[in-house]
């Protein structure tokens, strides 16, 4: 019985997955050079897959690292987090989600980690402000600990380019105390990403771990081959994992990244949806977006709207195109429109002028993506 119910519920989730808006796969295989608690040295041969499926108003997100050490043995870490999103309010969007994640390693040593949060989140022009507080069990190994979080943070569109701020604040067992305040810049180009993560602890340090860093930073890279086969090159140090007894460490790895899905990022030479006639002239250079609106109308037909006065061409992608560019017709008075069908739930989509950047719409939410890029998030009710 118990396997029967365990394949009932694998197809019930690959039917789930059948109907998200969008899912997207990376593997990355590759190797590695690592330093624990300034004191061992190894390297590895590492395989990390990563999945990602979002129905609008839910996100699933799953990842794993097997490594085979150099100096004998391995190791096996995976995550997986879930959220669900609400309107709260005219500006306001609520966040319920939950973490689990955990390690083996080849000497027998286990840890784990179950956790709840919300949040509340902000939006503003090109930005956003979140809030957040999270609770749960940690296992390291020795003894299950309680873990209290709270979490501050604001995201900043820039363009190409994307910042994420967050405070942390973390209590462990009520005996350790400390926050992490860390910023995450990004930058998208044609055919390489790149991403620089800088941090710094204050309060308690756990003195029975080497390597107990208060600041940490680390750089990654990414050069698209194609649009599916990228090499993956980064490197840095990290701290200390409180609420695991993980020691912290340095690093350096390389791996060939396989992607399935929207690519990281739009690129200029996205192909242009069968059916719809795209001039695009060869200069930047785009108008001030002046409004944006979406309209429901009949049944589940959405009536996208935005006025960009003196655009010669105004196109949007989003999930709901399949990250396609669609150019939107002529509507007089400096407007654009066209209509899609859209069931209710929360959609993420951009809009460029005249064949520039991608930005996100006037009055969308900005948030950053699994990927660092900036999109714009439409909720439809």
């Amino acid at each position: 019985m118990a396997g029967l119910r365990g394949a009932f519920t694998a197809l019930l989730f690959v039917a789930r997955v059948s109907d998200a808006q969008r899912v997207e796969s990376t593997l990355d295989v590759g190797a590695a050079a690592l330093r624990y608690a300034d004191t061992l040295s190894t390297g590895a041969a590492t395989f990390t897959p990563h999945f990602l499926a979002d129905w609008g108003s839910a996100v699933v997100d799953a990842s794993g690292t097997y490594s085979q050490f150099t100096s004998g043995g391995g190791s096996i870490q995976g995550t997986l987090s879930a959220s669900r999103f609400f309107p709260a309010g005219r500006r306001f969007f609520a966040e319920l989600g939950a973490f689990a994640g955990g390690s083996s390693h080849s000497d027998g040593t286990r840890t784990g980690e179950i956790i709840a949060n919300g949040r509340i989140h902000i939006p503003g022009d090109n930005m956003e402000i979140f809030l957040g507080l999270g609770g749960g069990r940690t296992w390291d190994a020795v003894a299950w600990r309680n873990v209290l979080l709270g979490e501050a943070g604001a995201s900043i569109d820039m363009g190409p380019s994307s910042v994420l701020l967050t405070i942390s604040p973390t209590i462990v067992n009520d005996s350790i105390k400390y926050a992490d305040t860390q910023a995450s810049l990004s930058r998208k180009g044609k055919l390489v990403d790149l991403g620089l993560v800088l941090g710094f602890r204050s309060g308690d340090q756990l003195t029975t771990l080497s390597a107990n860093v208060k600041a940490w930073g680390s750089a990654s890279a990414v050069r698209w081959i194609t649009p599916r086969i990228g090499l993956a090159l980064a490197g840095g140090n990290y701290p200390v994992d409180p609420t695991q007894g993980f020691p912290g460490g340095r690093f350096v790895s390389l791996s060939l990244r396989l992607a399935q899905g929207r690519r990281p990022g739009p690129v200029s030479n996205e192909p242009i949806n069968p059916g719809v006639v795209a001039t695009v002239p060869a200069v930047s250079l785009a108008p001030v977006v002046a409004e944006f609106t979406a309209q429901r109308g009949s049944g589940d037909a959405v009536t996208v709207r935005v006025k960009a006065p003196g655009a010669s061409a105004v196109e949007i992608n989003g999930d709901f195109t399949n990250w396609t560019p669609v150019q939107l017709v002529p509507a007089g008075d400096g407007s654009w429109r066209s209509a899609f069908p859209l069931k209710r739930g929360k959609y993420q989509m951009n809009l460029r002028i005249n064949g520039g950047a991608w930005i996100v719409p006037p009055g969308l939410l900005s948030i950053v993506d699994e990927f660092g890029g900036t999109v714009g998030l439409l909720v439809i009710e």
